[in-house]
């Protein structure tokens, strides 16, 4: 049960008494019932019974429950509480009581305003640490409200009390006088010590495991950070590895440029320098925008219909003219989609997807690098990058797309980590999904969807009206 406020006292309405109390035909049952069982159960057994049955229950909240059962059952109480003092000493006593467990009244019940107990009985059993019982609560000198409004006649509060100190009240009443017999009161001391020891044992348990889940927690935190600038600092390598390549580029031909201000520039250094500007250009927007999404940013777009065909062929160009002289032969490029295919997207970040696919097929893949579309659901196309490479691992496929997750991280491949993330990301952003499969030795394909553009049809015009008594001329 879940805690609920501390225990008020306020002066309320006696119309609650109906719905905490059992009829009189279940109390006179209850009595003859006792009378039995008083006679012929031995008490000492019973209560090693339920010591017994209390010891093996280890979650707290279902050991103050069985508790009081097992003590109204005993005691053959019509109600019971099971009340704890919370640690905070700082608080009133009268806050410090929390109701932790109740027989015959729902926890809801709990929360109405015409909630009572004897807040006499229980004030006494705090204030002297001993054992309370009314006989006749009604006949005692100055009867508490609560008394007069539900009519108690017998009340039995016991301690909950380990190594001197007070951890809570257990309360049992009824309406009949006398109800608790002389064996009762001796059997209730035991049976609270008993189950003082063992709601401090749950306390105990209960703290140590907390304590070890937020042991582990900060374990998993420290392991986590220790990734974190583990991938940063591999990050930051590779990084500036990369972009070493095209500036050298760039340097060694403007160095050029400048020994020959009066020739005329070669057309291949040109374009060298051209591709190696683009490159550290994609680079720089790759980890500027993987900077951009990790703080929660999105994306910027820009809609427009575009020819995919086309653009296709310019990155496959593009990757080719990346590759060194000597490795241009390991490879072989074919744009197999359709001419004038035509899609809705952002040119700019659909170039950044097909750059990383390729790419990543180039590093990892060898042989054809294909690039294929195939038909999707509605007006919804995937496009298709596959390669002839050694295939990627069953078991690293689902976390291909994760951020700084390398499939091969001891591969002699450099890589960053980050360019299926960034795949994935720029794909949905455009509203659209990834997939990847893969078999060993069989090479891989990488797949994204996006939406086409059907061919537009101009419409017929309409015919015109035949006139009347003038055919309409035929066709040619």
């Amino acid at each position: 049960m879940t805690l609920v406020p501390p225990v008020s006292f306020p002066r309320q309405r006696p119309h609650s008494a109906r719905k905490v109390f059992l009829s009189h035909e279940e109390v006179k049952k209850i009595h003859g019932t006792h009378f039995r069982m008083s006679s012929t159960v031995d008490p000492i057994l019973r209560l090693l019974e339920v010591t017994r049955s209390i010891t093996g229950v280890l979650d707290l909240d279902q050991l103050l429950q069985h508790i009081l059962n097992q003590a109204v059952e005993m005691m053959k109480a019509e109600r019971g509480y099971l009340l704890l003092l919370d640690p905070d000493t700082s608080l009133p006593m009268a806050r410090r009581l929390q109701v932790r467990a109740s027989y015959r009244l729902g926890a809801e019940e709990l929360l109405e305003e015409d909630f009572q107990l004897s807040r006499t009985a229980i004030l006494k059993v705090l204030e002297g640490g001993n054992t309370h019982h009314s006989q006749d609560a009604l006949k005692e000198p100055n009867p508490s409200h609560s008394v007069e409004m539900f009519g108690l006649r017998s009340i039995l509060c016991e301690p909950l009390i380990v190594q001197d100190r007070m951890q809570g009240v257990l309360y049992l009443d009824s309406r009949i006088i006398n109800r608790f017999s002389p064996w009762c009161r001796e059997v209730l001391p035991s049976l609270a010590s008993q189950a003082a020891i063992c709601i401090e044992n749950a306390k105990l348990l209960s703290q140590r495991e907390e304590a070890m889940r937020a042991q582990y927690q900060d374990q998993m935190r420290a392991l986590e950070m220790e990734a974190w600038k583990n991938a940063m600092a591999a990050f930051v390598s590779i990084a500036s590895h990369d972009l070493k390549g095209p500036l050298t580029v760039l340097q060694n031909g403007l160095a050029l440029l400048n020994r020959r201000l009066n020739d005329p520039p070669n057309p291949d250094l040109l374009k060298d320098m051209e591709v190696s500007l683009l490159r550290a250009r994609r680079l720089v927007e790759d980890y500027l925008d993987a900077a951009a999404l990790q703080q929660g940013q999105t994306l910027s777009l820009r809609w427009e219909p575009i020819d995919l065909h086309q653009l296709v062929q310019r990155e496959l160009t593009q990757v080719e003219a990346n590759l060194h002289v000597k490795k241009r032969d390991l490879y072989r490029f074919i744009n197999a989609v359709p001419p004038d295919t035509l899609v809705h997207s952002d040119e700019m970040r659909l170039r950044q997807v097909l750059a990383n696919l390729l790419e990543n097929a180039v590093k990892y893949g060898r042989g054809t690098i294909s690039v294929r579309l195939h038909p999707g659901e509605g007006e919804r196309a995937w496009v298709e990058v596959s390669d002839e490479g050694p295939g990627i691992p069953l078991e690293s496929q689902d976390r291909l797309f994760d951020r700084y997750f390398r499939a091969e991280p001891n591969s002699s491949v450099r890589g960053t980590g980050l360019g299926l993330w960034i795949v994935r990301q720029v794909v949905e952003a455009l509203g659209g999904e990834v997939a990847v499969s893969s078999q060993p030795n069989q090479g891989a394909r990488f797949s994204f969807s996006l939406q086409t553009i059907l061919p537009q049809v101009p419409p017929e015009p309409p015919a015109e009206p035949a006139l009347p008594g003038r055919a309409r001329p035929a066709s040619a």
